[in-house]
């Protein structure tokens, strides 16, 4: 019998983190579904980057996680939501006065595993675009690093990201309120119009707020979001075109490399504290100065759309809802009196950086709209080179001066 070799000894790496995860996932298969969905993923065969299906199973499966099983949509609530749909768009262009075709035309009503079912399609369409990249650096793996060594990376990476992706999307299924969805995989259909309607009775239960006006303040800060996109034809095209280099950017061969580690945390030491990179992220493994600088530009549009979209919330809802202020404290302070575990698994996979956005983003609407009023802010809907760096958006005064500037032919 030939002697043992020193790779035959020792796992590789990918291999020790697959055995990891594999024997948490049969600790905890018999005990709930969310294992049997993790343990299920672990043991699968594909071809694709993340198995879609098991995404699914873990996602629903977590929503067993809760401590109470979220209740039916009541009688009469999809109703109500049309009538503030329709009341909300009437505020949004008074208030804005912004002029958009095409908005949504409904609220859809949605329960936690309804809003899972409406979503996988998009992860799915941005998570497409670099399968074929992937697929073709696990040949090279495969080439360069002997069969075994490419089929454990294959097998480590799609189990990693199914079950990450799956546990994502449960989390946010739990809480997520409203959402305006932009249907990226079909544009013809237009904008989409969620709520939660499980999550929003929870909450409002928990806050002790009024339930009808709570809801209004939800379908109004979407309904703004809908707006923002429907009043130009770059902004849907600009945010996904980001969404898609940033993905495709991802050096997924990096993490074959001995070093990997090593070198994540050199360059995770690199990064400005104020960086889009800090916000954490589980996908966010590997970071180049190329994928920084589409992160940082996504940064920058999404805080425009939450500071956007808070600045209408806050000049229309103290017109409309007596309880807003009243309302508006207690949602802040519940948001931020998160316990430390959420905090940190918010900061994982990026929520941290949204909650981010809604400060600075808001501070830098505010200031605009206080110093050249709302048309003059409205010039970021106008195209894309108008919407602002980072480095405006913490400087309002420097974006205003930039636009104001003619431009020299």
């Amino acid at each position: 019998m030939p002697p043992e070799t020193s790779s035959q000894r020792q796992p590789t790496l990918f291999q020790a983190i697959f055995n990891a995860i594999d024997a948490v996932a049969r600790r905890v298969v018999d005990y709930m579904p969310l294992g049997r969905g993790i343990r299920g993923v672990m043991s699968s065969a594909g071809e694709d980057l993340i198995s879609w299906d098991h995404v699914r199973e873990i996602a629903v499966a977590s929503l067993e996680l809760q401590k109470q099983k979220p209740e039916s949509i009541r009688a009469g609530a999809v109703e109500e939501y049309q009538q503030m749909l329709r009341d909300a768009q009437g505020q949004v262009a008074g208030f804005t006065g912004l002029v958009a075709s095409g908005l949504p035309r409904e609220v859809e009503v949605f329960t936690q595993e309804d809003w899972i079912d409406a979503n996988i399609a998009s992860f799915r369409f941005l998570f497409n675009p670099i399968s074929e990249k992937y697929i073709r650096m696990l040949e090279e793996l495969e080439t360069e690093q002997a069969a075994s060594a490419g089929r454990s990376a294959r097998r480590v990476a799609r189990a990693i990201l199914s079950v990450q992706v799956g546990i994502i999307m449960g989390y946010m299924a739990r809480n997520v309120l409203g959402q305006f969805d932009l249907s990226i995989p079909e544009p013809e259909r237009g904008g989409r119009l969620y709520v939660v309607e499980s999550n929003i009775r929870r909450v409002d239960e928990e806050l002790g707020i009024d339930p009808h006006e709570f809801r209004q303040w939800i379908t109004l800060h979407e309904v703004t979001h809908s707006f923002e996109f429907h009043c130009n034809d770059w902004l849907r095209d600009y945010l996904a075109g980001s969404m898609h280099e940033y993905l495709d950017t991802i050096d997924w061969r990096g993490i074959a490399r001995p070093d990997f580690f090593k070198k994540m945390r050199a360059n995770r030491a690199s990064v400005p504290r104020d960086d889009a990179l800090q916000a954490g992220g589980l996908i966010n493994i590997i970071s180049t100065p190329e994928q920084r600088a589409v992160l940082a530009r996504l940064q920058a549009v999404m805080s425009v759309l939450e500071g956007y979209s808070n600045h209408v919330m806050d000049g229309v809802g103290e017109q409309l809802l007596p309880s807003y202020e009243v309302m508006k404290q207690r949602f802040d302070r519940r948001r931020e009196s998160k316990s430390s575990a959420e905090r940190l698994f918010q900061r994982l996979i990026g929520i941290n950086l949204k909650l981010q956005q809604y400060k600075v983003g808001q501070a830098f609407v505010d200031a605009v709209a206080a110093q050249a009023g709302i048309d003059y802010l409205n010039k970021v809907w106008d195209k894309a080179e108008n919407m602002p760096t980072m480095e405006e958006i913490n400087n309002p005064a420097s974006w205003v001066a930039r636009i104001k500037l003619p431009r020299i032919h």
